[in-house]
């Protein structure tokens, strides 16, 4: 793959939206090399409060520090990379960082079920989870950027099962 046709993608959204199944799916299935978001910012959050006002400071440094990672392993790889990352803040300032540094190589992709869908997905999973104060909060601070970062961008998973919602929005990833 060329450098220039590789892309970055933002795969983001509230716990229990699938955002950690279809990385691994674009893994798997596409060769993607996935970051972490949620485990780097760790480094600044062990004890999670990134939504915390007090922590924006905090939150820009670990929101740099993805980027840097991002850069590093794009230029280095001859992959695509996939960044899952709840984000938690800053969206908007998050979202001009990256498209500052990659252009039209970066994608970005909100995955947004129902909030009834995910508090039962968030519920399900084996992992840590969210709980349903994070998930509505998350939820309404994505819903007030939806315009700015493009409703095309919001994906609606209910009902879905991960197989399908890699088939409808990113099978076009898929080696050829």
């Amino acid at each position: 793959m060329k450098n220039s046709e590789k892309k970055v993608l933002i795969l983001t959204g509230p716990g229990g939206s699938g955002k950690t199944t279809i990385a691994d799916l674009l893994i798997e299935r596409c060769g993607f090399i996935k970051i972490d978001g949620d485990d780097l910012d760790t480094e600044f959050f062990p004890n999670g409060g990134q939504w915390f006002p007090e922590n924006s400071e905090k939150l820009k440094q670990a929101q740099e520090k993805i980027l840097t990672e991002v850069k590093k392993i794009f230029n280095n790889s001859e992959n695509n990379v996939v960044l899952d990352y709840i984000i938690l803040g800053n969206y908007l300032e998050f979202f001009e960082m990256f498209k500052k540094e990659f252009g039209n190589k970066l994608e970005i992709k909100v995955l947004f079920p129902t909030k009834a869908e995910m508090v039962k997905r968030d519920k399900e999973r084996e992992c840590w989870t969210t709980g349903i104060n994070r998930i509505s909060a998350v939820c309404a601070e994505l819903e007030a950027i939806k315009n700015a970062v493009g409703k095309e961008n919001f994906i609606d998973t209910t009902g879905q099962t991960p197989a399908d919602t890699f088939e409808k929005y990113f099978n076009h990833y898929s080696r050829g």
